[in-house]
Parts: C-alpha cells; sequence; structure tokens
C-alpha cells in the first residue's frame, strides 16, 4: 500500500508536465479574415456618417451663438436675451444626447456585427485545441496586458493551425 501511493505522489508532478500549452495572436487572426474586414469598413462608415451628424450640430451651435453675441447688445431686451440663451442650451443638450446616443448605438452595432466574427474565430481556437489535445490556450496580446507571461519556449503557437481552420493564407 505505501509503495502504490509513493507511486501515485511520483507521478502526480509527471502528469503536470503531460499537458500541453498553446498560444495564438488573435489581432493577427482576426485582421486576416475578410469577414473582419467588411465589418471593420462598415463600422467606419457608421462612425464616420455619426461623427458628420455631430460636426454638422456644433457647426450650427457655434453659428448660433456667434449670431446671438452680435445681436445681443444693451439694448436687446431682456426676454429676447432670454429666449436666445435657452435655445443655446437646448441645442447644446441636444448636441450632448446625440454623442450619448450615437456612442451606445455605435457599440451596440460594433458588438452585433463583430460578435459572429469573433465566435468564427473562437470555434476555430476551440477546434484546434482539441485537435492538439491542449489543456490552455491563450491569447499572447491579452495575457501580456493581463500580466501574464507566456514561455513560448514550452508553449506552442498555434496561430498558423487557427488560420488555416478558417481558410486564412
Amino acid at each position: 500500500m505505501k509503495k502504490l501511493l509513493l507511486i501515485l505522489l511520483m507521478a502526480a508532478p509527471l502528469s503536470l508536465f503531460a499537458q500541453k500549452f498553446a498560444h495564438f495572436d488573435y489581432t493577427s487572426v482576426m485582421q486576416n479574415l475578410p469577414e473582419y474586414k467588411a465589418v471593420s469598413t462598415e463600422l467606419e462608415t457608421l462612425y464616420k456618417k455619426y461623427q458628420t451628424e455631430l460636426e454638422s450640430m456644433k457647426k450650427e451651435l457655434q453659428t448660433k451663438a456667434e449670431k446671438y453675441a452680435k445681436e445681443d447688445t444693451d439694448s436687446t431686451p431682456d426676454n429676447i436675451k432670454e429666449r436666445h440663451n435657452q435655445e443655446l442650451q437646448d441645442m447644446y443638450q441636444r448636441l450632448q444626447q446625440a454623442q450619448e446616443d450615437n456612442t451606445q448605438a455605435f457599440q451596440k452595432a460594433q458588438e452585433t456585427k463583430m460578435q459572429p466574427v469573433t465566435q468564427k474565430v473562437l470555434d476555430a481556437v476551440n477546434a484546434v485545441a482539441k485537435e492538439g489535445q491542449y489543456v490552455y490556450v491563450m491569447d499572447k496580446n491579452a495575457s501580456q496586458a493581463a500580466g501574464i507571461i507566456i514561455n513560448e519556449a514550452i508553449s506552442t503557437d498555434i496561430t498558423a493551425q487557427i488560420k488555416a481552420k478558417l481558410g486564412i493564407q
């Protein structure tokens, strides 16, 4: 019984060495996917539309503010000055609301459009991990950002297999 226990204790650390570790470059995989490029272009176009709208609103606000600054003199009645100030405040609030709405809409569009592309990459990573019987697979860029060091000498780079699985040259 003691011999069996001793053998098990000796073999336990060896089983840790039998585990296979892999890493890949997520950014490289994503940037080479045609779907990613199409979605990025689409999102860039959407972002430019939002920016154009906001710039137009800012320009309109600035033009009105300059106009009212010239018109509102000491002889201008207080009620007209108040209306002008209120109109400028309303325009400013609409501009802020538009910025918030555009940011939220863009983030939602980004999540919605990128999710299938991300899922496709994750599916390929999982398939390569199963085929290679890797216990752990890590994105080397994300791990570095998180402060995790990957010893690439004992970890296998599976970026090429993932790209091949996705049909990327």
